[in-house]
């Protein structure tokens, strides 16, 4: 029979999965859940998807970044409610757990790996990036952060493994296209004539932004805005308008649409800096491309294009196949990378890529 296998990314507000099914990805699955709330919210996401899909079938790749929220006391507390939660809630499936370098290991060695599980997920894209290609740069955007890693020789030349260490690197960038509040993005803006500071308040967040700009996919939109209002548009921007001490009339929309392009500038000058820095660091020739990955890669088109380098998206490295739920393989890069590595390492033991 051919194995069959579910890659499990683990995040502190999402849950991505996606089924390989022997020959290619087939469906691509995400999940709300706000870990930080606590552990049975990872309960009611494994829930959902054993209604979905008989899990007994399937070799199962866990990855995760959930133990970063403060929930726990600790990562390693993290690691191990999750690791217990999985194999509770799966008991009987066949389960391993992503160590980045070392490879996969089983229920009997998690615990002693947790320092190489917590946060290992970019670790898993970039591994199934060497791959496929020689040399990259590989870059996701999600909800909440940036993973910017370096592929040479089909090897990932990370600096750091830690997330400390990958933040001083710039290999971690604390900026995505939903969760991120404004004001980490920019410190003023031009509201009609006037140059306006922002107000350092949780009022309104980059899923705003991208509302406005019309660039944020619908299915990658699942939390609560920060008012606990609608998501249209015409809210999105009175939650902006706060950001400059301003309230919002529906005849000024033209002015906070023109307000987020320009938060939209400073986040991609973000990203930009962070890859130059490494750029320069690690004399990355012009012809090494980029290759973008996240629901948040319509913005890495734009750096690729101003940075002068080659665009490749994710999904791009699959071999094709019908995907029949609203997600791309793209959306969700680390889950799809664990499935493909678990099965590759499956086939050959000797070699983990």
């Amino acid at each position: 029979m051919q194995p069959k296998a579910i890659g499990w990314d683990i995040g502190g507000a999402h849950v991505k999965i996606a089924i390989h099914d022997g020959k290619h990805i087939t469906q691509i699955y995400q999940f709300e859940c706000p870990l930080w709330k606590g552990i049975d919210e990872l309960s009611s996401c494994i829930h959902e998807v054993k209604n979905l899909i008989n899990v007994l079938d399937y070799t199962h790749a866990v990855t995760m970044t959930g133990e970063l929220v403060d929930h726990f006391e600790n990562r390693e507390q993290g690691v191990r409610a999750i690791i217990s939660e999985i194999s509770t809630r799966l008991s009987k499936a066949d389960i391993k757990f992503y160590a980045g370098s070392i490879g996969f290991v089983g229920l009997e060695s998690a615990i002693a790996e947790h320092s190489n599980i917590a946060s290992a997920n970019w670790l898993a894209s970039a591994h199934y990036t060497a791959m496929k290609m020689e040399d990259a740069y590989f870059i996701d955007i999600g909800s909440t952060t940036t993973d910017i890693v370096e592929v040479r020789d089909h090897r990932v030349l990370n600096s750091g493994i830690t997330d400390e260490q990958r933040l001083i690197a710039k290999e971690l960038v604390y900026c995505g296209v939903v969760r991120t509040p404004i004001f980490a993005i920019c410190n003023s803006a031009q509201v009609g004539d006037k140059n306006v500071p922002i107000i350092n308040e949780y009022f309104a967040n980059t899923a705003d932004v991208y509302r406005l700009t019309d660039e944020l996919p619908g299915h990658a939109d699942l939390g609560n805005t920060l008012d606990g209002r609608n998501k249209d548009k015409i809210n999105s921007a009175k939650r902006l308008a706060r950001m400059f001490a301003n309230d919002f009339k529906k005849e000024d929309i033209s002015k906070w649409e023109k307000v987020a392009m320009q938060v939209r500038t400073h986040q991609v000058q973000m990203l930009k800096d962070a890859c130059r820095h490494q750029f320069m660091n690690k004399k990355v020739p012009l012809t090494t491309p980029m290759v973008g990955a996240g629901v948040g890669r319509f913005l890495i088109k734009d750096l690729a294009h101003q940075l002068g380098r080659q665009y490749i998206d994710f999904d791009e490295l699959f071999a094709k196949s019908a995907i029949d739920t609203e997600f791309e393989i793209g959306d969700c890069a680390p889950a799809a990378a664990v499935a493909c590595l678990l099965l590759n390492a499956q086939n050959k033991p000797d070699k983990f890529a």
